[in-house]
């Protein structure tokens, strides 16, 4: 009974003892081990060699040996490790190489090229045009709204606002968008045709030279004064300077250089990007607002920031380990080419299409403004209802290049001699004054500040060039923009579309600087300085006050009473100013 109860328990548990070999000797159903004394030996043996090896290794030449040992495999690892990563960063760029098709062979050379204005021969290189992008257009669902082009047709355009003593400056204007869906129906399936200028390639040069005063900077190639002459004249080739002249692969070794990671980022395909830039810490970053779930899902925000903006950022816990700070993907640019930080805010801001070769809409905004409407009702609203592929905001005062110069000395914006020299260039070049001969035109002063645009050859040349004059000139971009505008409108048939300010003040919210928000007094002390109370009379008595009769004061006969009515200012007021 009892060797079979142990056997039963035994299968209970699911582990019956089977004899394998005769080896196993099984007594009143127990399982007779081996003594311990083989495992007590063993034991002593190790610590006698423990022992040993303490003994042996407590010697200065073997723990040396031992260093030199551990330093020579974290050197080997680290080589390893290095030409891993650059075989690993030569496999990306042979990727890139695959995708334009050009790995740093261009198909033309200017070879001994003399100018007429210097005897400096240069090599000049092409870099071959991006492939065709292919476009496509996110699906729309089944429950979307069937599109209505009359929906915006009753809308009747108001005029601005008038001015107000208590809110100085410019305003917002109702302006009509289509719904979201009905704007991404109406988005051309097709791109649109560019006038007479088909293919655009870029100049690549390694080493420039500057032979003219007032020639640009090295970032942008020095282009001599007949090289921009010519680039004026429209072909259906063209081959203009760019900026990014050191290479063919925008951000890479070329000045403005950007991380792997985040080049195989932009060369992504995408329909539509919103981009802004904030360089030198001068801006806050703001988040847009009333973003419909398509757009956050199928347009990404890229925000390019220095090696400044980023330090201030990480340490103030701002960015996270995703480099983004809300809906904005945060790229980091190293080498800035210049000191300014205004300019170096010009090479995004004109010059997306290289950065982004794979992008069909995009829109800029500075960083100092908040997007408060949707990307796609933005797009229908100036761009695809006008047929348009490029638009900006004119100047909410100013249509007059020569008076814009005047405001930008008087405020000091930039050095004076340079702004009249600019100035004097253009006049000299045939610029006039604005009039109503100019019409349809109805401005030649921009407010930059925002820029929607389709990329096809055309605008990628109008904003080349528009950066060529900031480049050569002075950075303030208002100054060049009707320059380069007219000379391309007078030779084929493509036109800007100006709206108005107040339609810009719509879309975006205009923040302070950094340095205006930073000089501010704390909230808490605004709010109290704004809530003092002030006497409001009921019946010719004021609140809270007990009536006192004041003596009459006696005059002499050649005195007279003067009354002064002294109004209550309002500190309040001075928070609502828009600058």
């Amino acid at each position: 009974m009892t060797g079979v109860s142990l056997d039963l328990r035994t299968q209970s548990y699911g582990s019956p003892q089977q004899p394998q070999n005769g080896s196993l000797q099984i007594q009143n159903g127990f399982i007779v081990r081996k003594s311990s004394r083989m495992s007590l030996s063993g034991s002593r043996e190790k610590d006698k060699l423990l022992l040993v090896l303490c003994r042996y290794l407590s010697r200065k030449k073997v723990v040396m040996l031992i260093l030199v040992s551990f330093a020579l495999m974290a050197f080997l690892s680290g080589f390893f490790t290095t030409n891993r990563e650059d075989s690993s960063e030569s496999t990306i760029f042979d990727h890139f190489n695959d995708a334009y098709n050009t790995s740093l062979q261009f198909s033309r050379k200017f070879g001994s090229q003399k100018d007429d204005n210097s005897s400096i021969q240069t090599t000049l290189s092409v870099c071959e045009e991006n492939p065709p992008i292919h476009h496509f257009s996110p699906p729309l669902s089944s429950e979307s709204t069937i599109f209505h082009s009359n929906f915006c047709q009753n809308f009747a355009f108001p005029p601005p606002p008038p001015g107000d003593r208590r809110r100085p400056g410019p305003r917002p204007c109702p302006v009509c968008y289509l719904p979201v869906e009905e704007a991404i129906a109406s988005m051309p399936r097709v791109p649109s045709p560019s006038p007479v200028l088909n293919h655009l390639t870029y100049f690549h040069e390694e080493r420039s030279t500057k032979t003219e005063p007032h020639e640009g900077s090295d970032f942008g190639g020095y282009p001599s004064l007949k090289q921009r002459n010519e680039s004026f004249e429209i072909k259906e080739s063209m081959t203009v300077h760019c900026g990014f002249v050191k290479g063919c692969r925008p951000g890479y070794k070329t000045g403005f250089d950007i991380d792997i990671s985040d080049l195989v980022e932009l060369e992504q395909f995408h329909d539509i990007i919103v981009a802004s830039a904030i360089f030198g810490n001068y801006d806050v970053i703001q988040q847009p607002t009333k973003i419909s779930d398509h757009a956050i899902k199928n347009i990404p925000f890229y925000m390019f920031i220095d090696e400044e903006t980023e330090s201030y950022m990480r340490n103030s816990s701002l960015l996270d380990y995703r480099m983004k700070v809300g809906l904005w993907r945060i790229i980091v640019v190293h080498n800035i080419p210049y000191t300014d930080s205004r300019r170096n805010g010009k090479v995004p801001k004109l010059l997306l299409h290289r950065l982004f070769p794979n992008v069909k809409y995009s829109i800029w905004i500075d960083g100092k403004l908040q997007l408060v409407v949707d990307p796609y009702k933005l797009l229908e609203r100036f761009l695809w209802r006008h047929n348009a592929t490029f638009a900006i905001s004119k100047h909410y005062r100013r249509f007059d290049v020569f008076e814009e110069a005047e405001a930008n000395k008087a405020a000091g914006k930039y050095d004076n001699k340079s702004i009249d020299y600019q100035i004097d260039f253009y006049r000299n070049e045939g610029l006039t004054p604005y009039s109503e001969a100019k019409l349809p035109i109805i401005s030649d002063v921009p407010e930059g500040c925002v820029i929607i645009r389709e990329h096809i050859p055309i605008t990628n040349l109008f904003t080349c060039l528009w950066f060529n004059e900031v480049d050569r000139f002075t950075s303030r971009d208002q100054l060049s923009f009707a320059a380069v505008r007219d000379k391309i409108m007078g030779q084929v048939d493509w036109s800007v579309n100006m709206f108005m300010d107040c339609e810009r003040r719509n879309f975006v919210i205009q923040a302070y600087h950094r340095d205006l928000l930073e000089h501010m007094p704390p909230p808490n002390l605004r709010r109290n300085r704004d809530s003092i109370p002030v006497s409001v009379s009921v019946r010719g008595n004021p609140i809270g006050r007990n009536p006192v009769k004041k003596s009459p004061v006696k005059r002499g006969k050649g005195e007279r009473r003067t009354r002064s009515r002294r109004h209550s200012k309002n500190p309040s007021n001075r928070d609502n100013m828009v600058f």
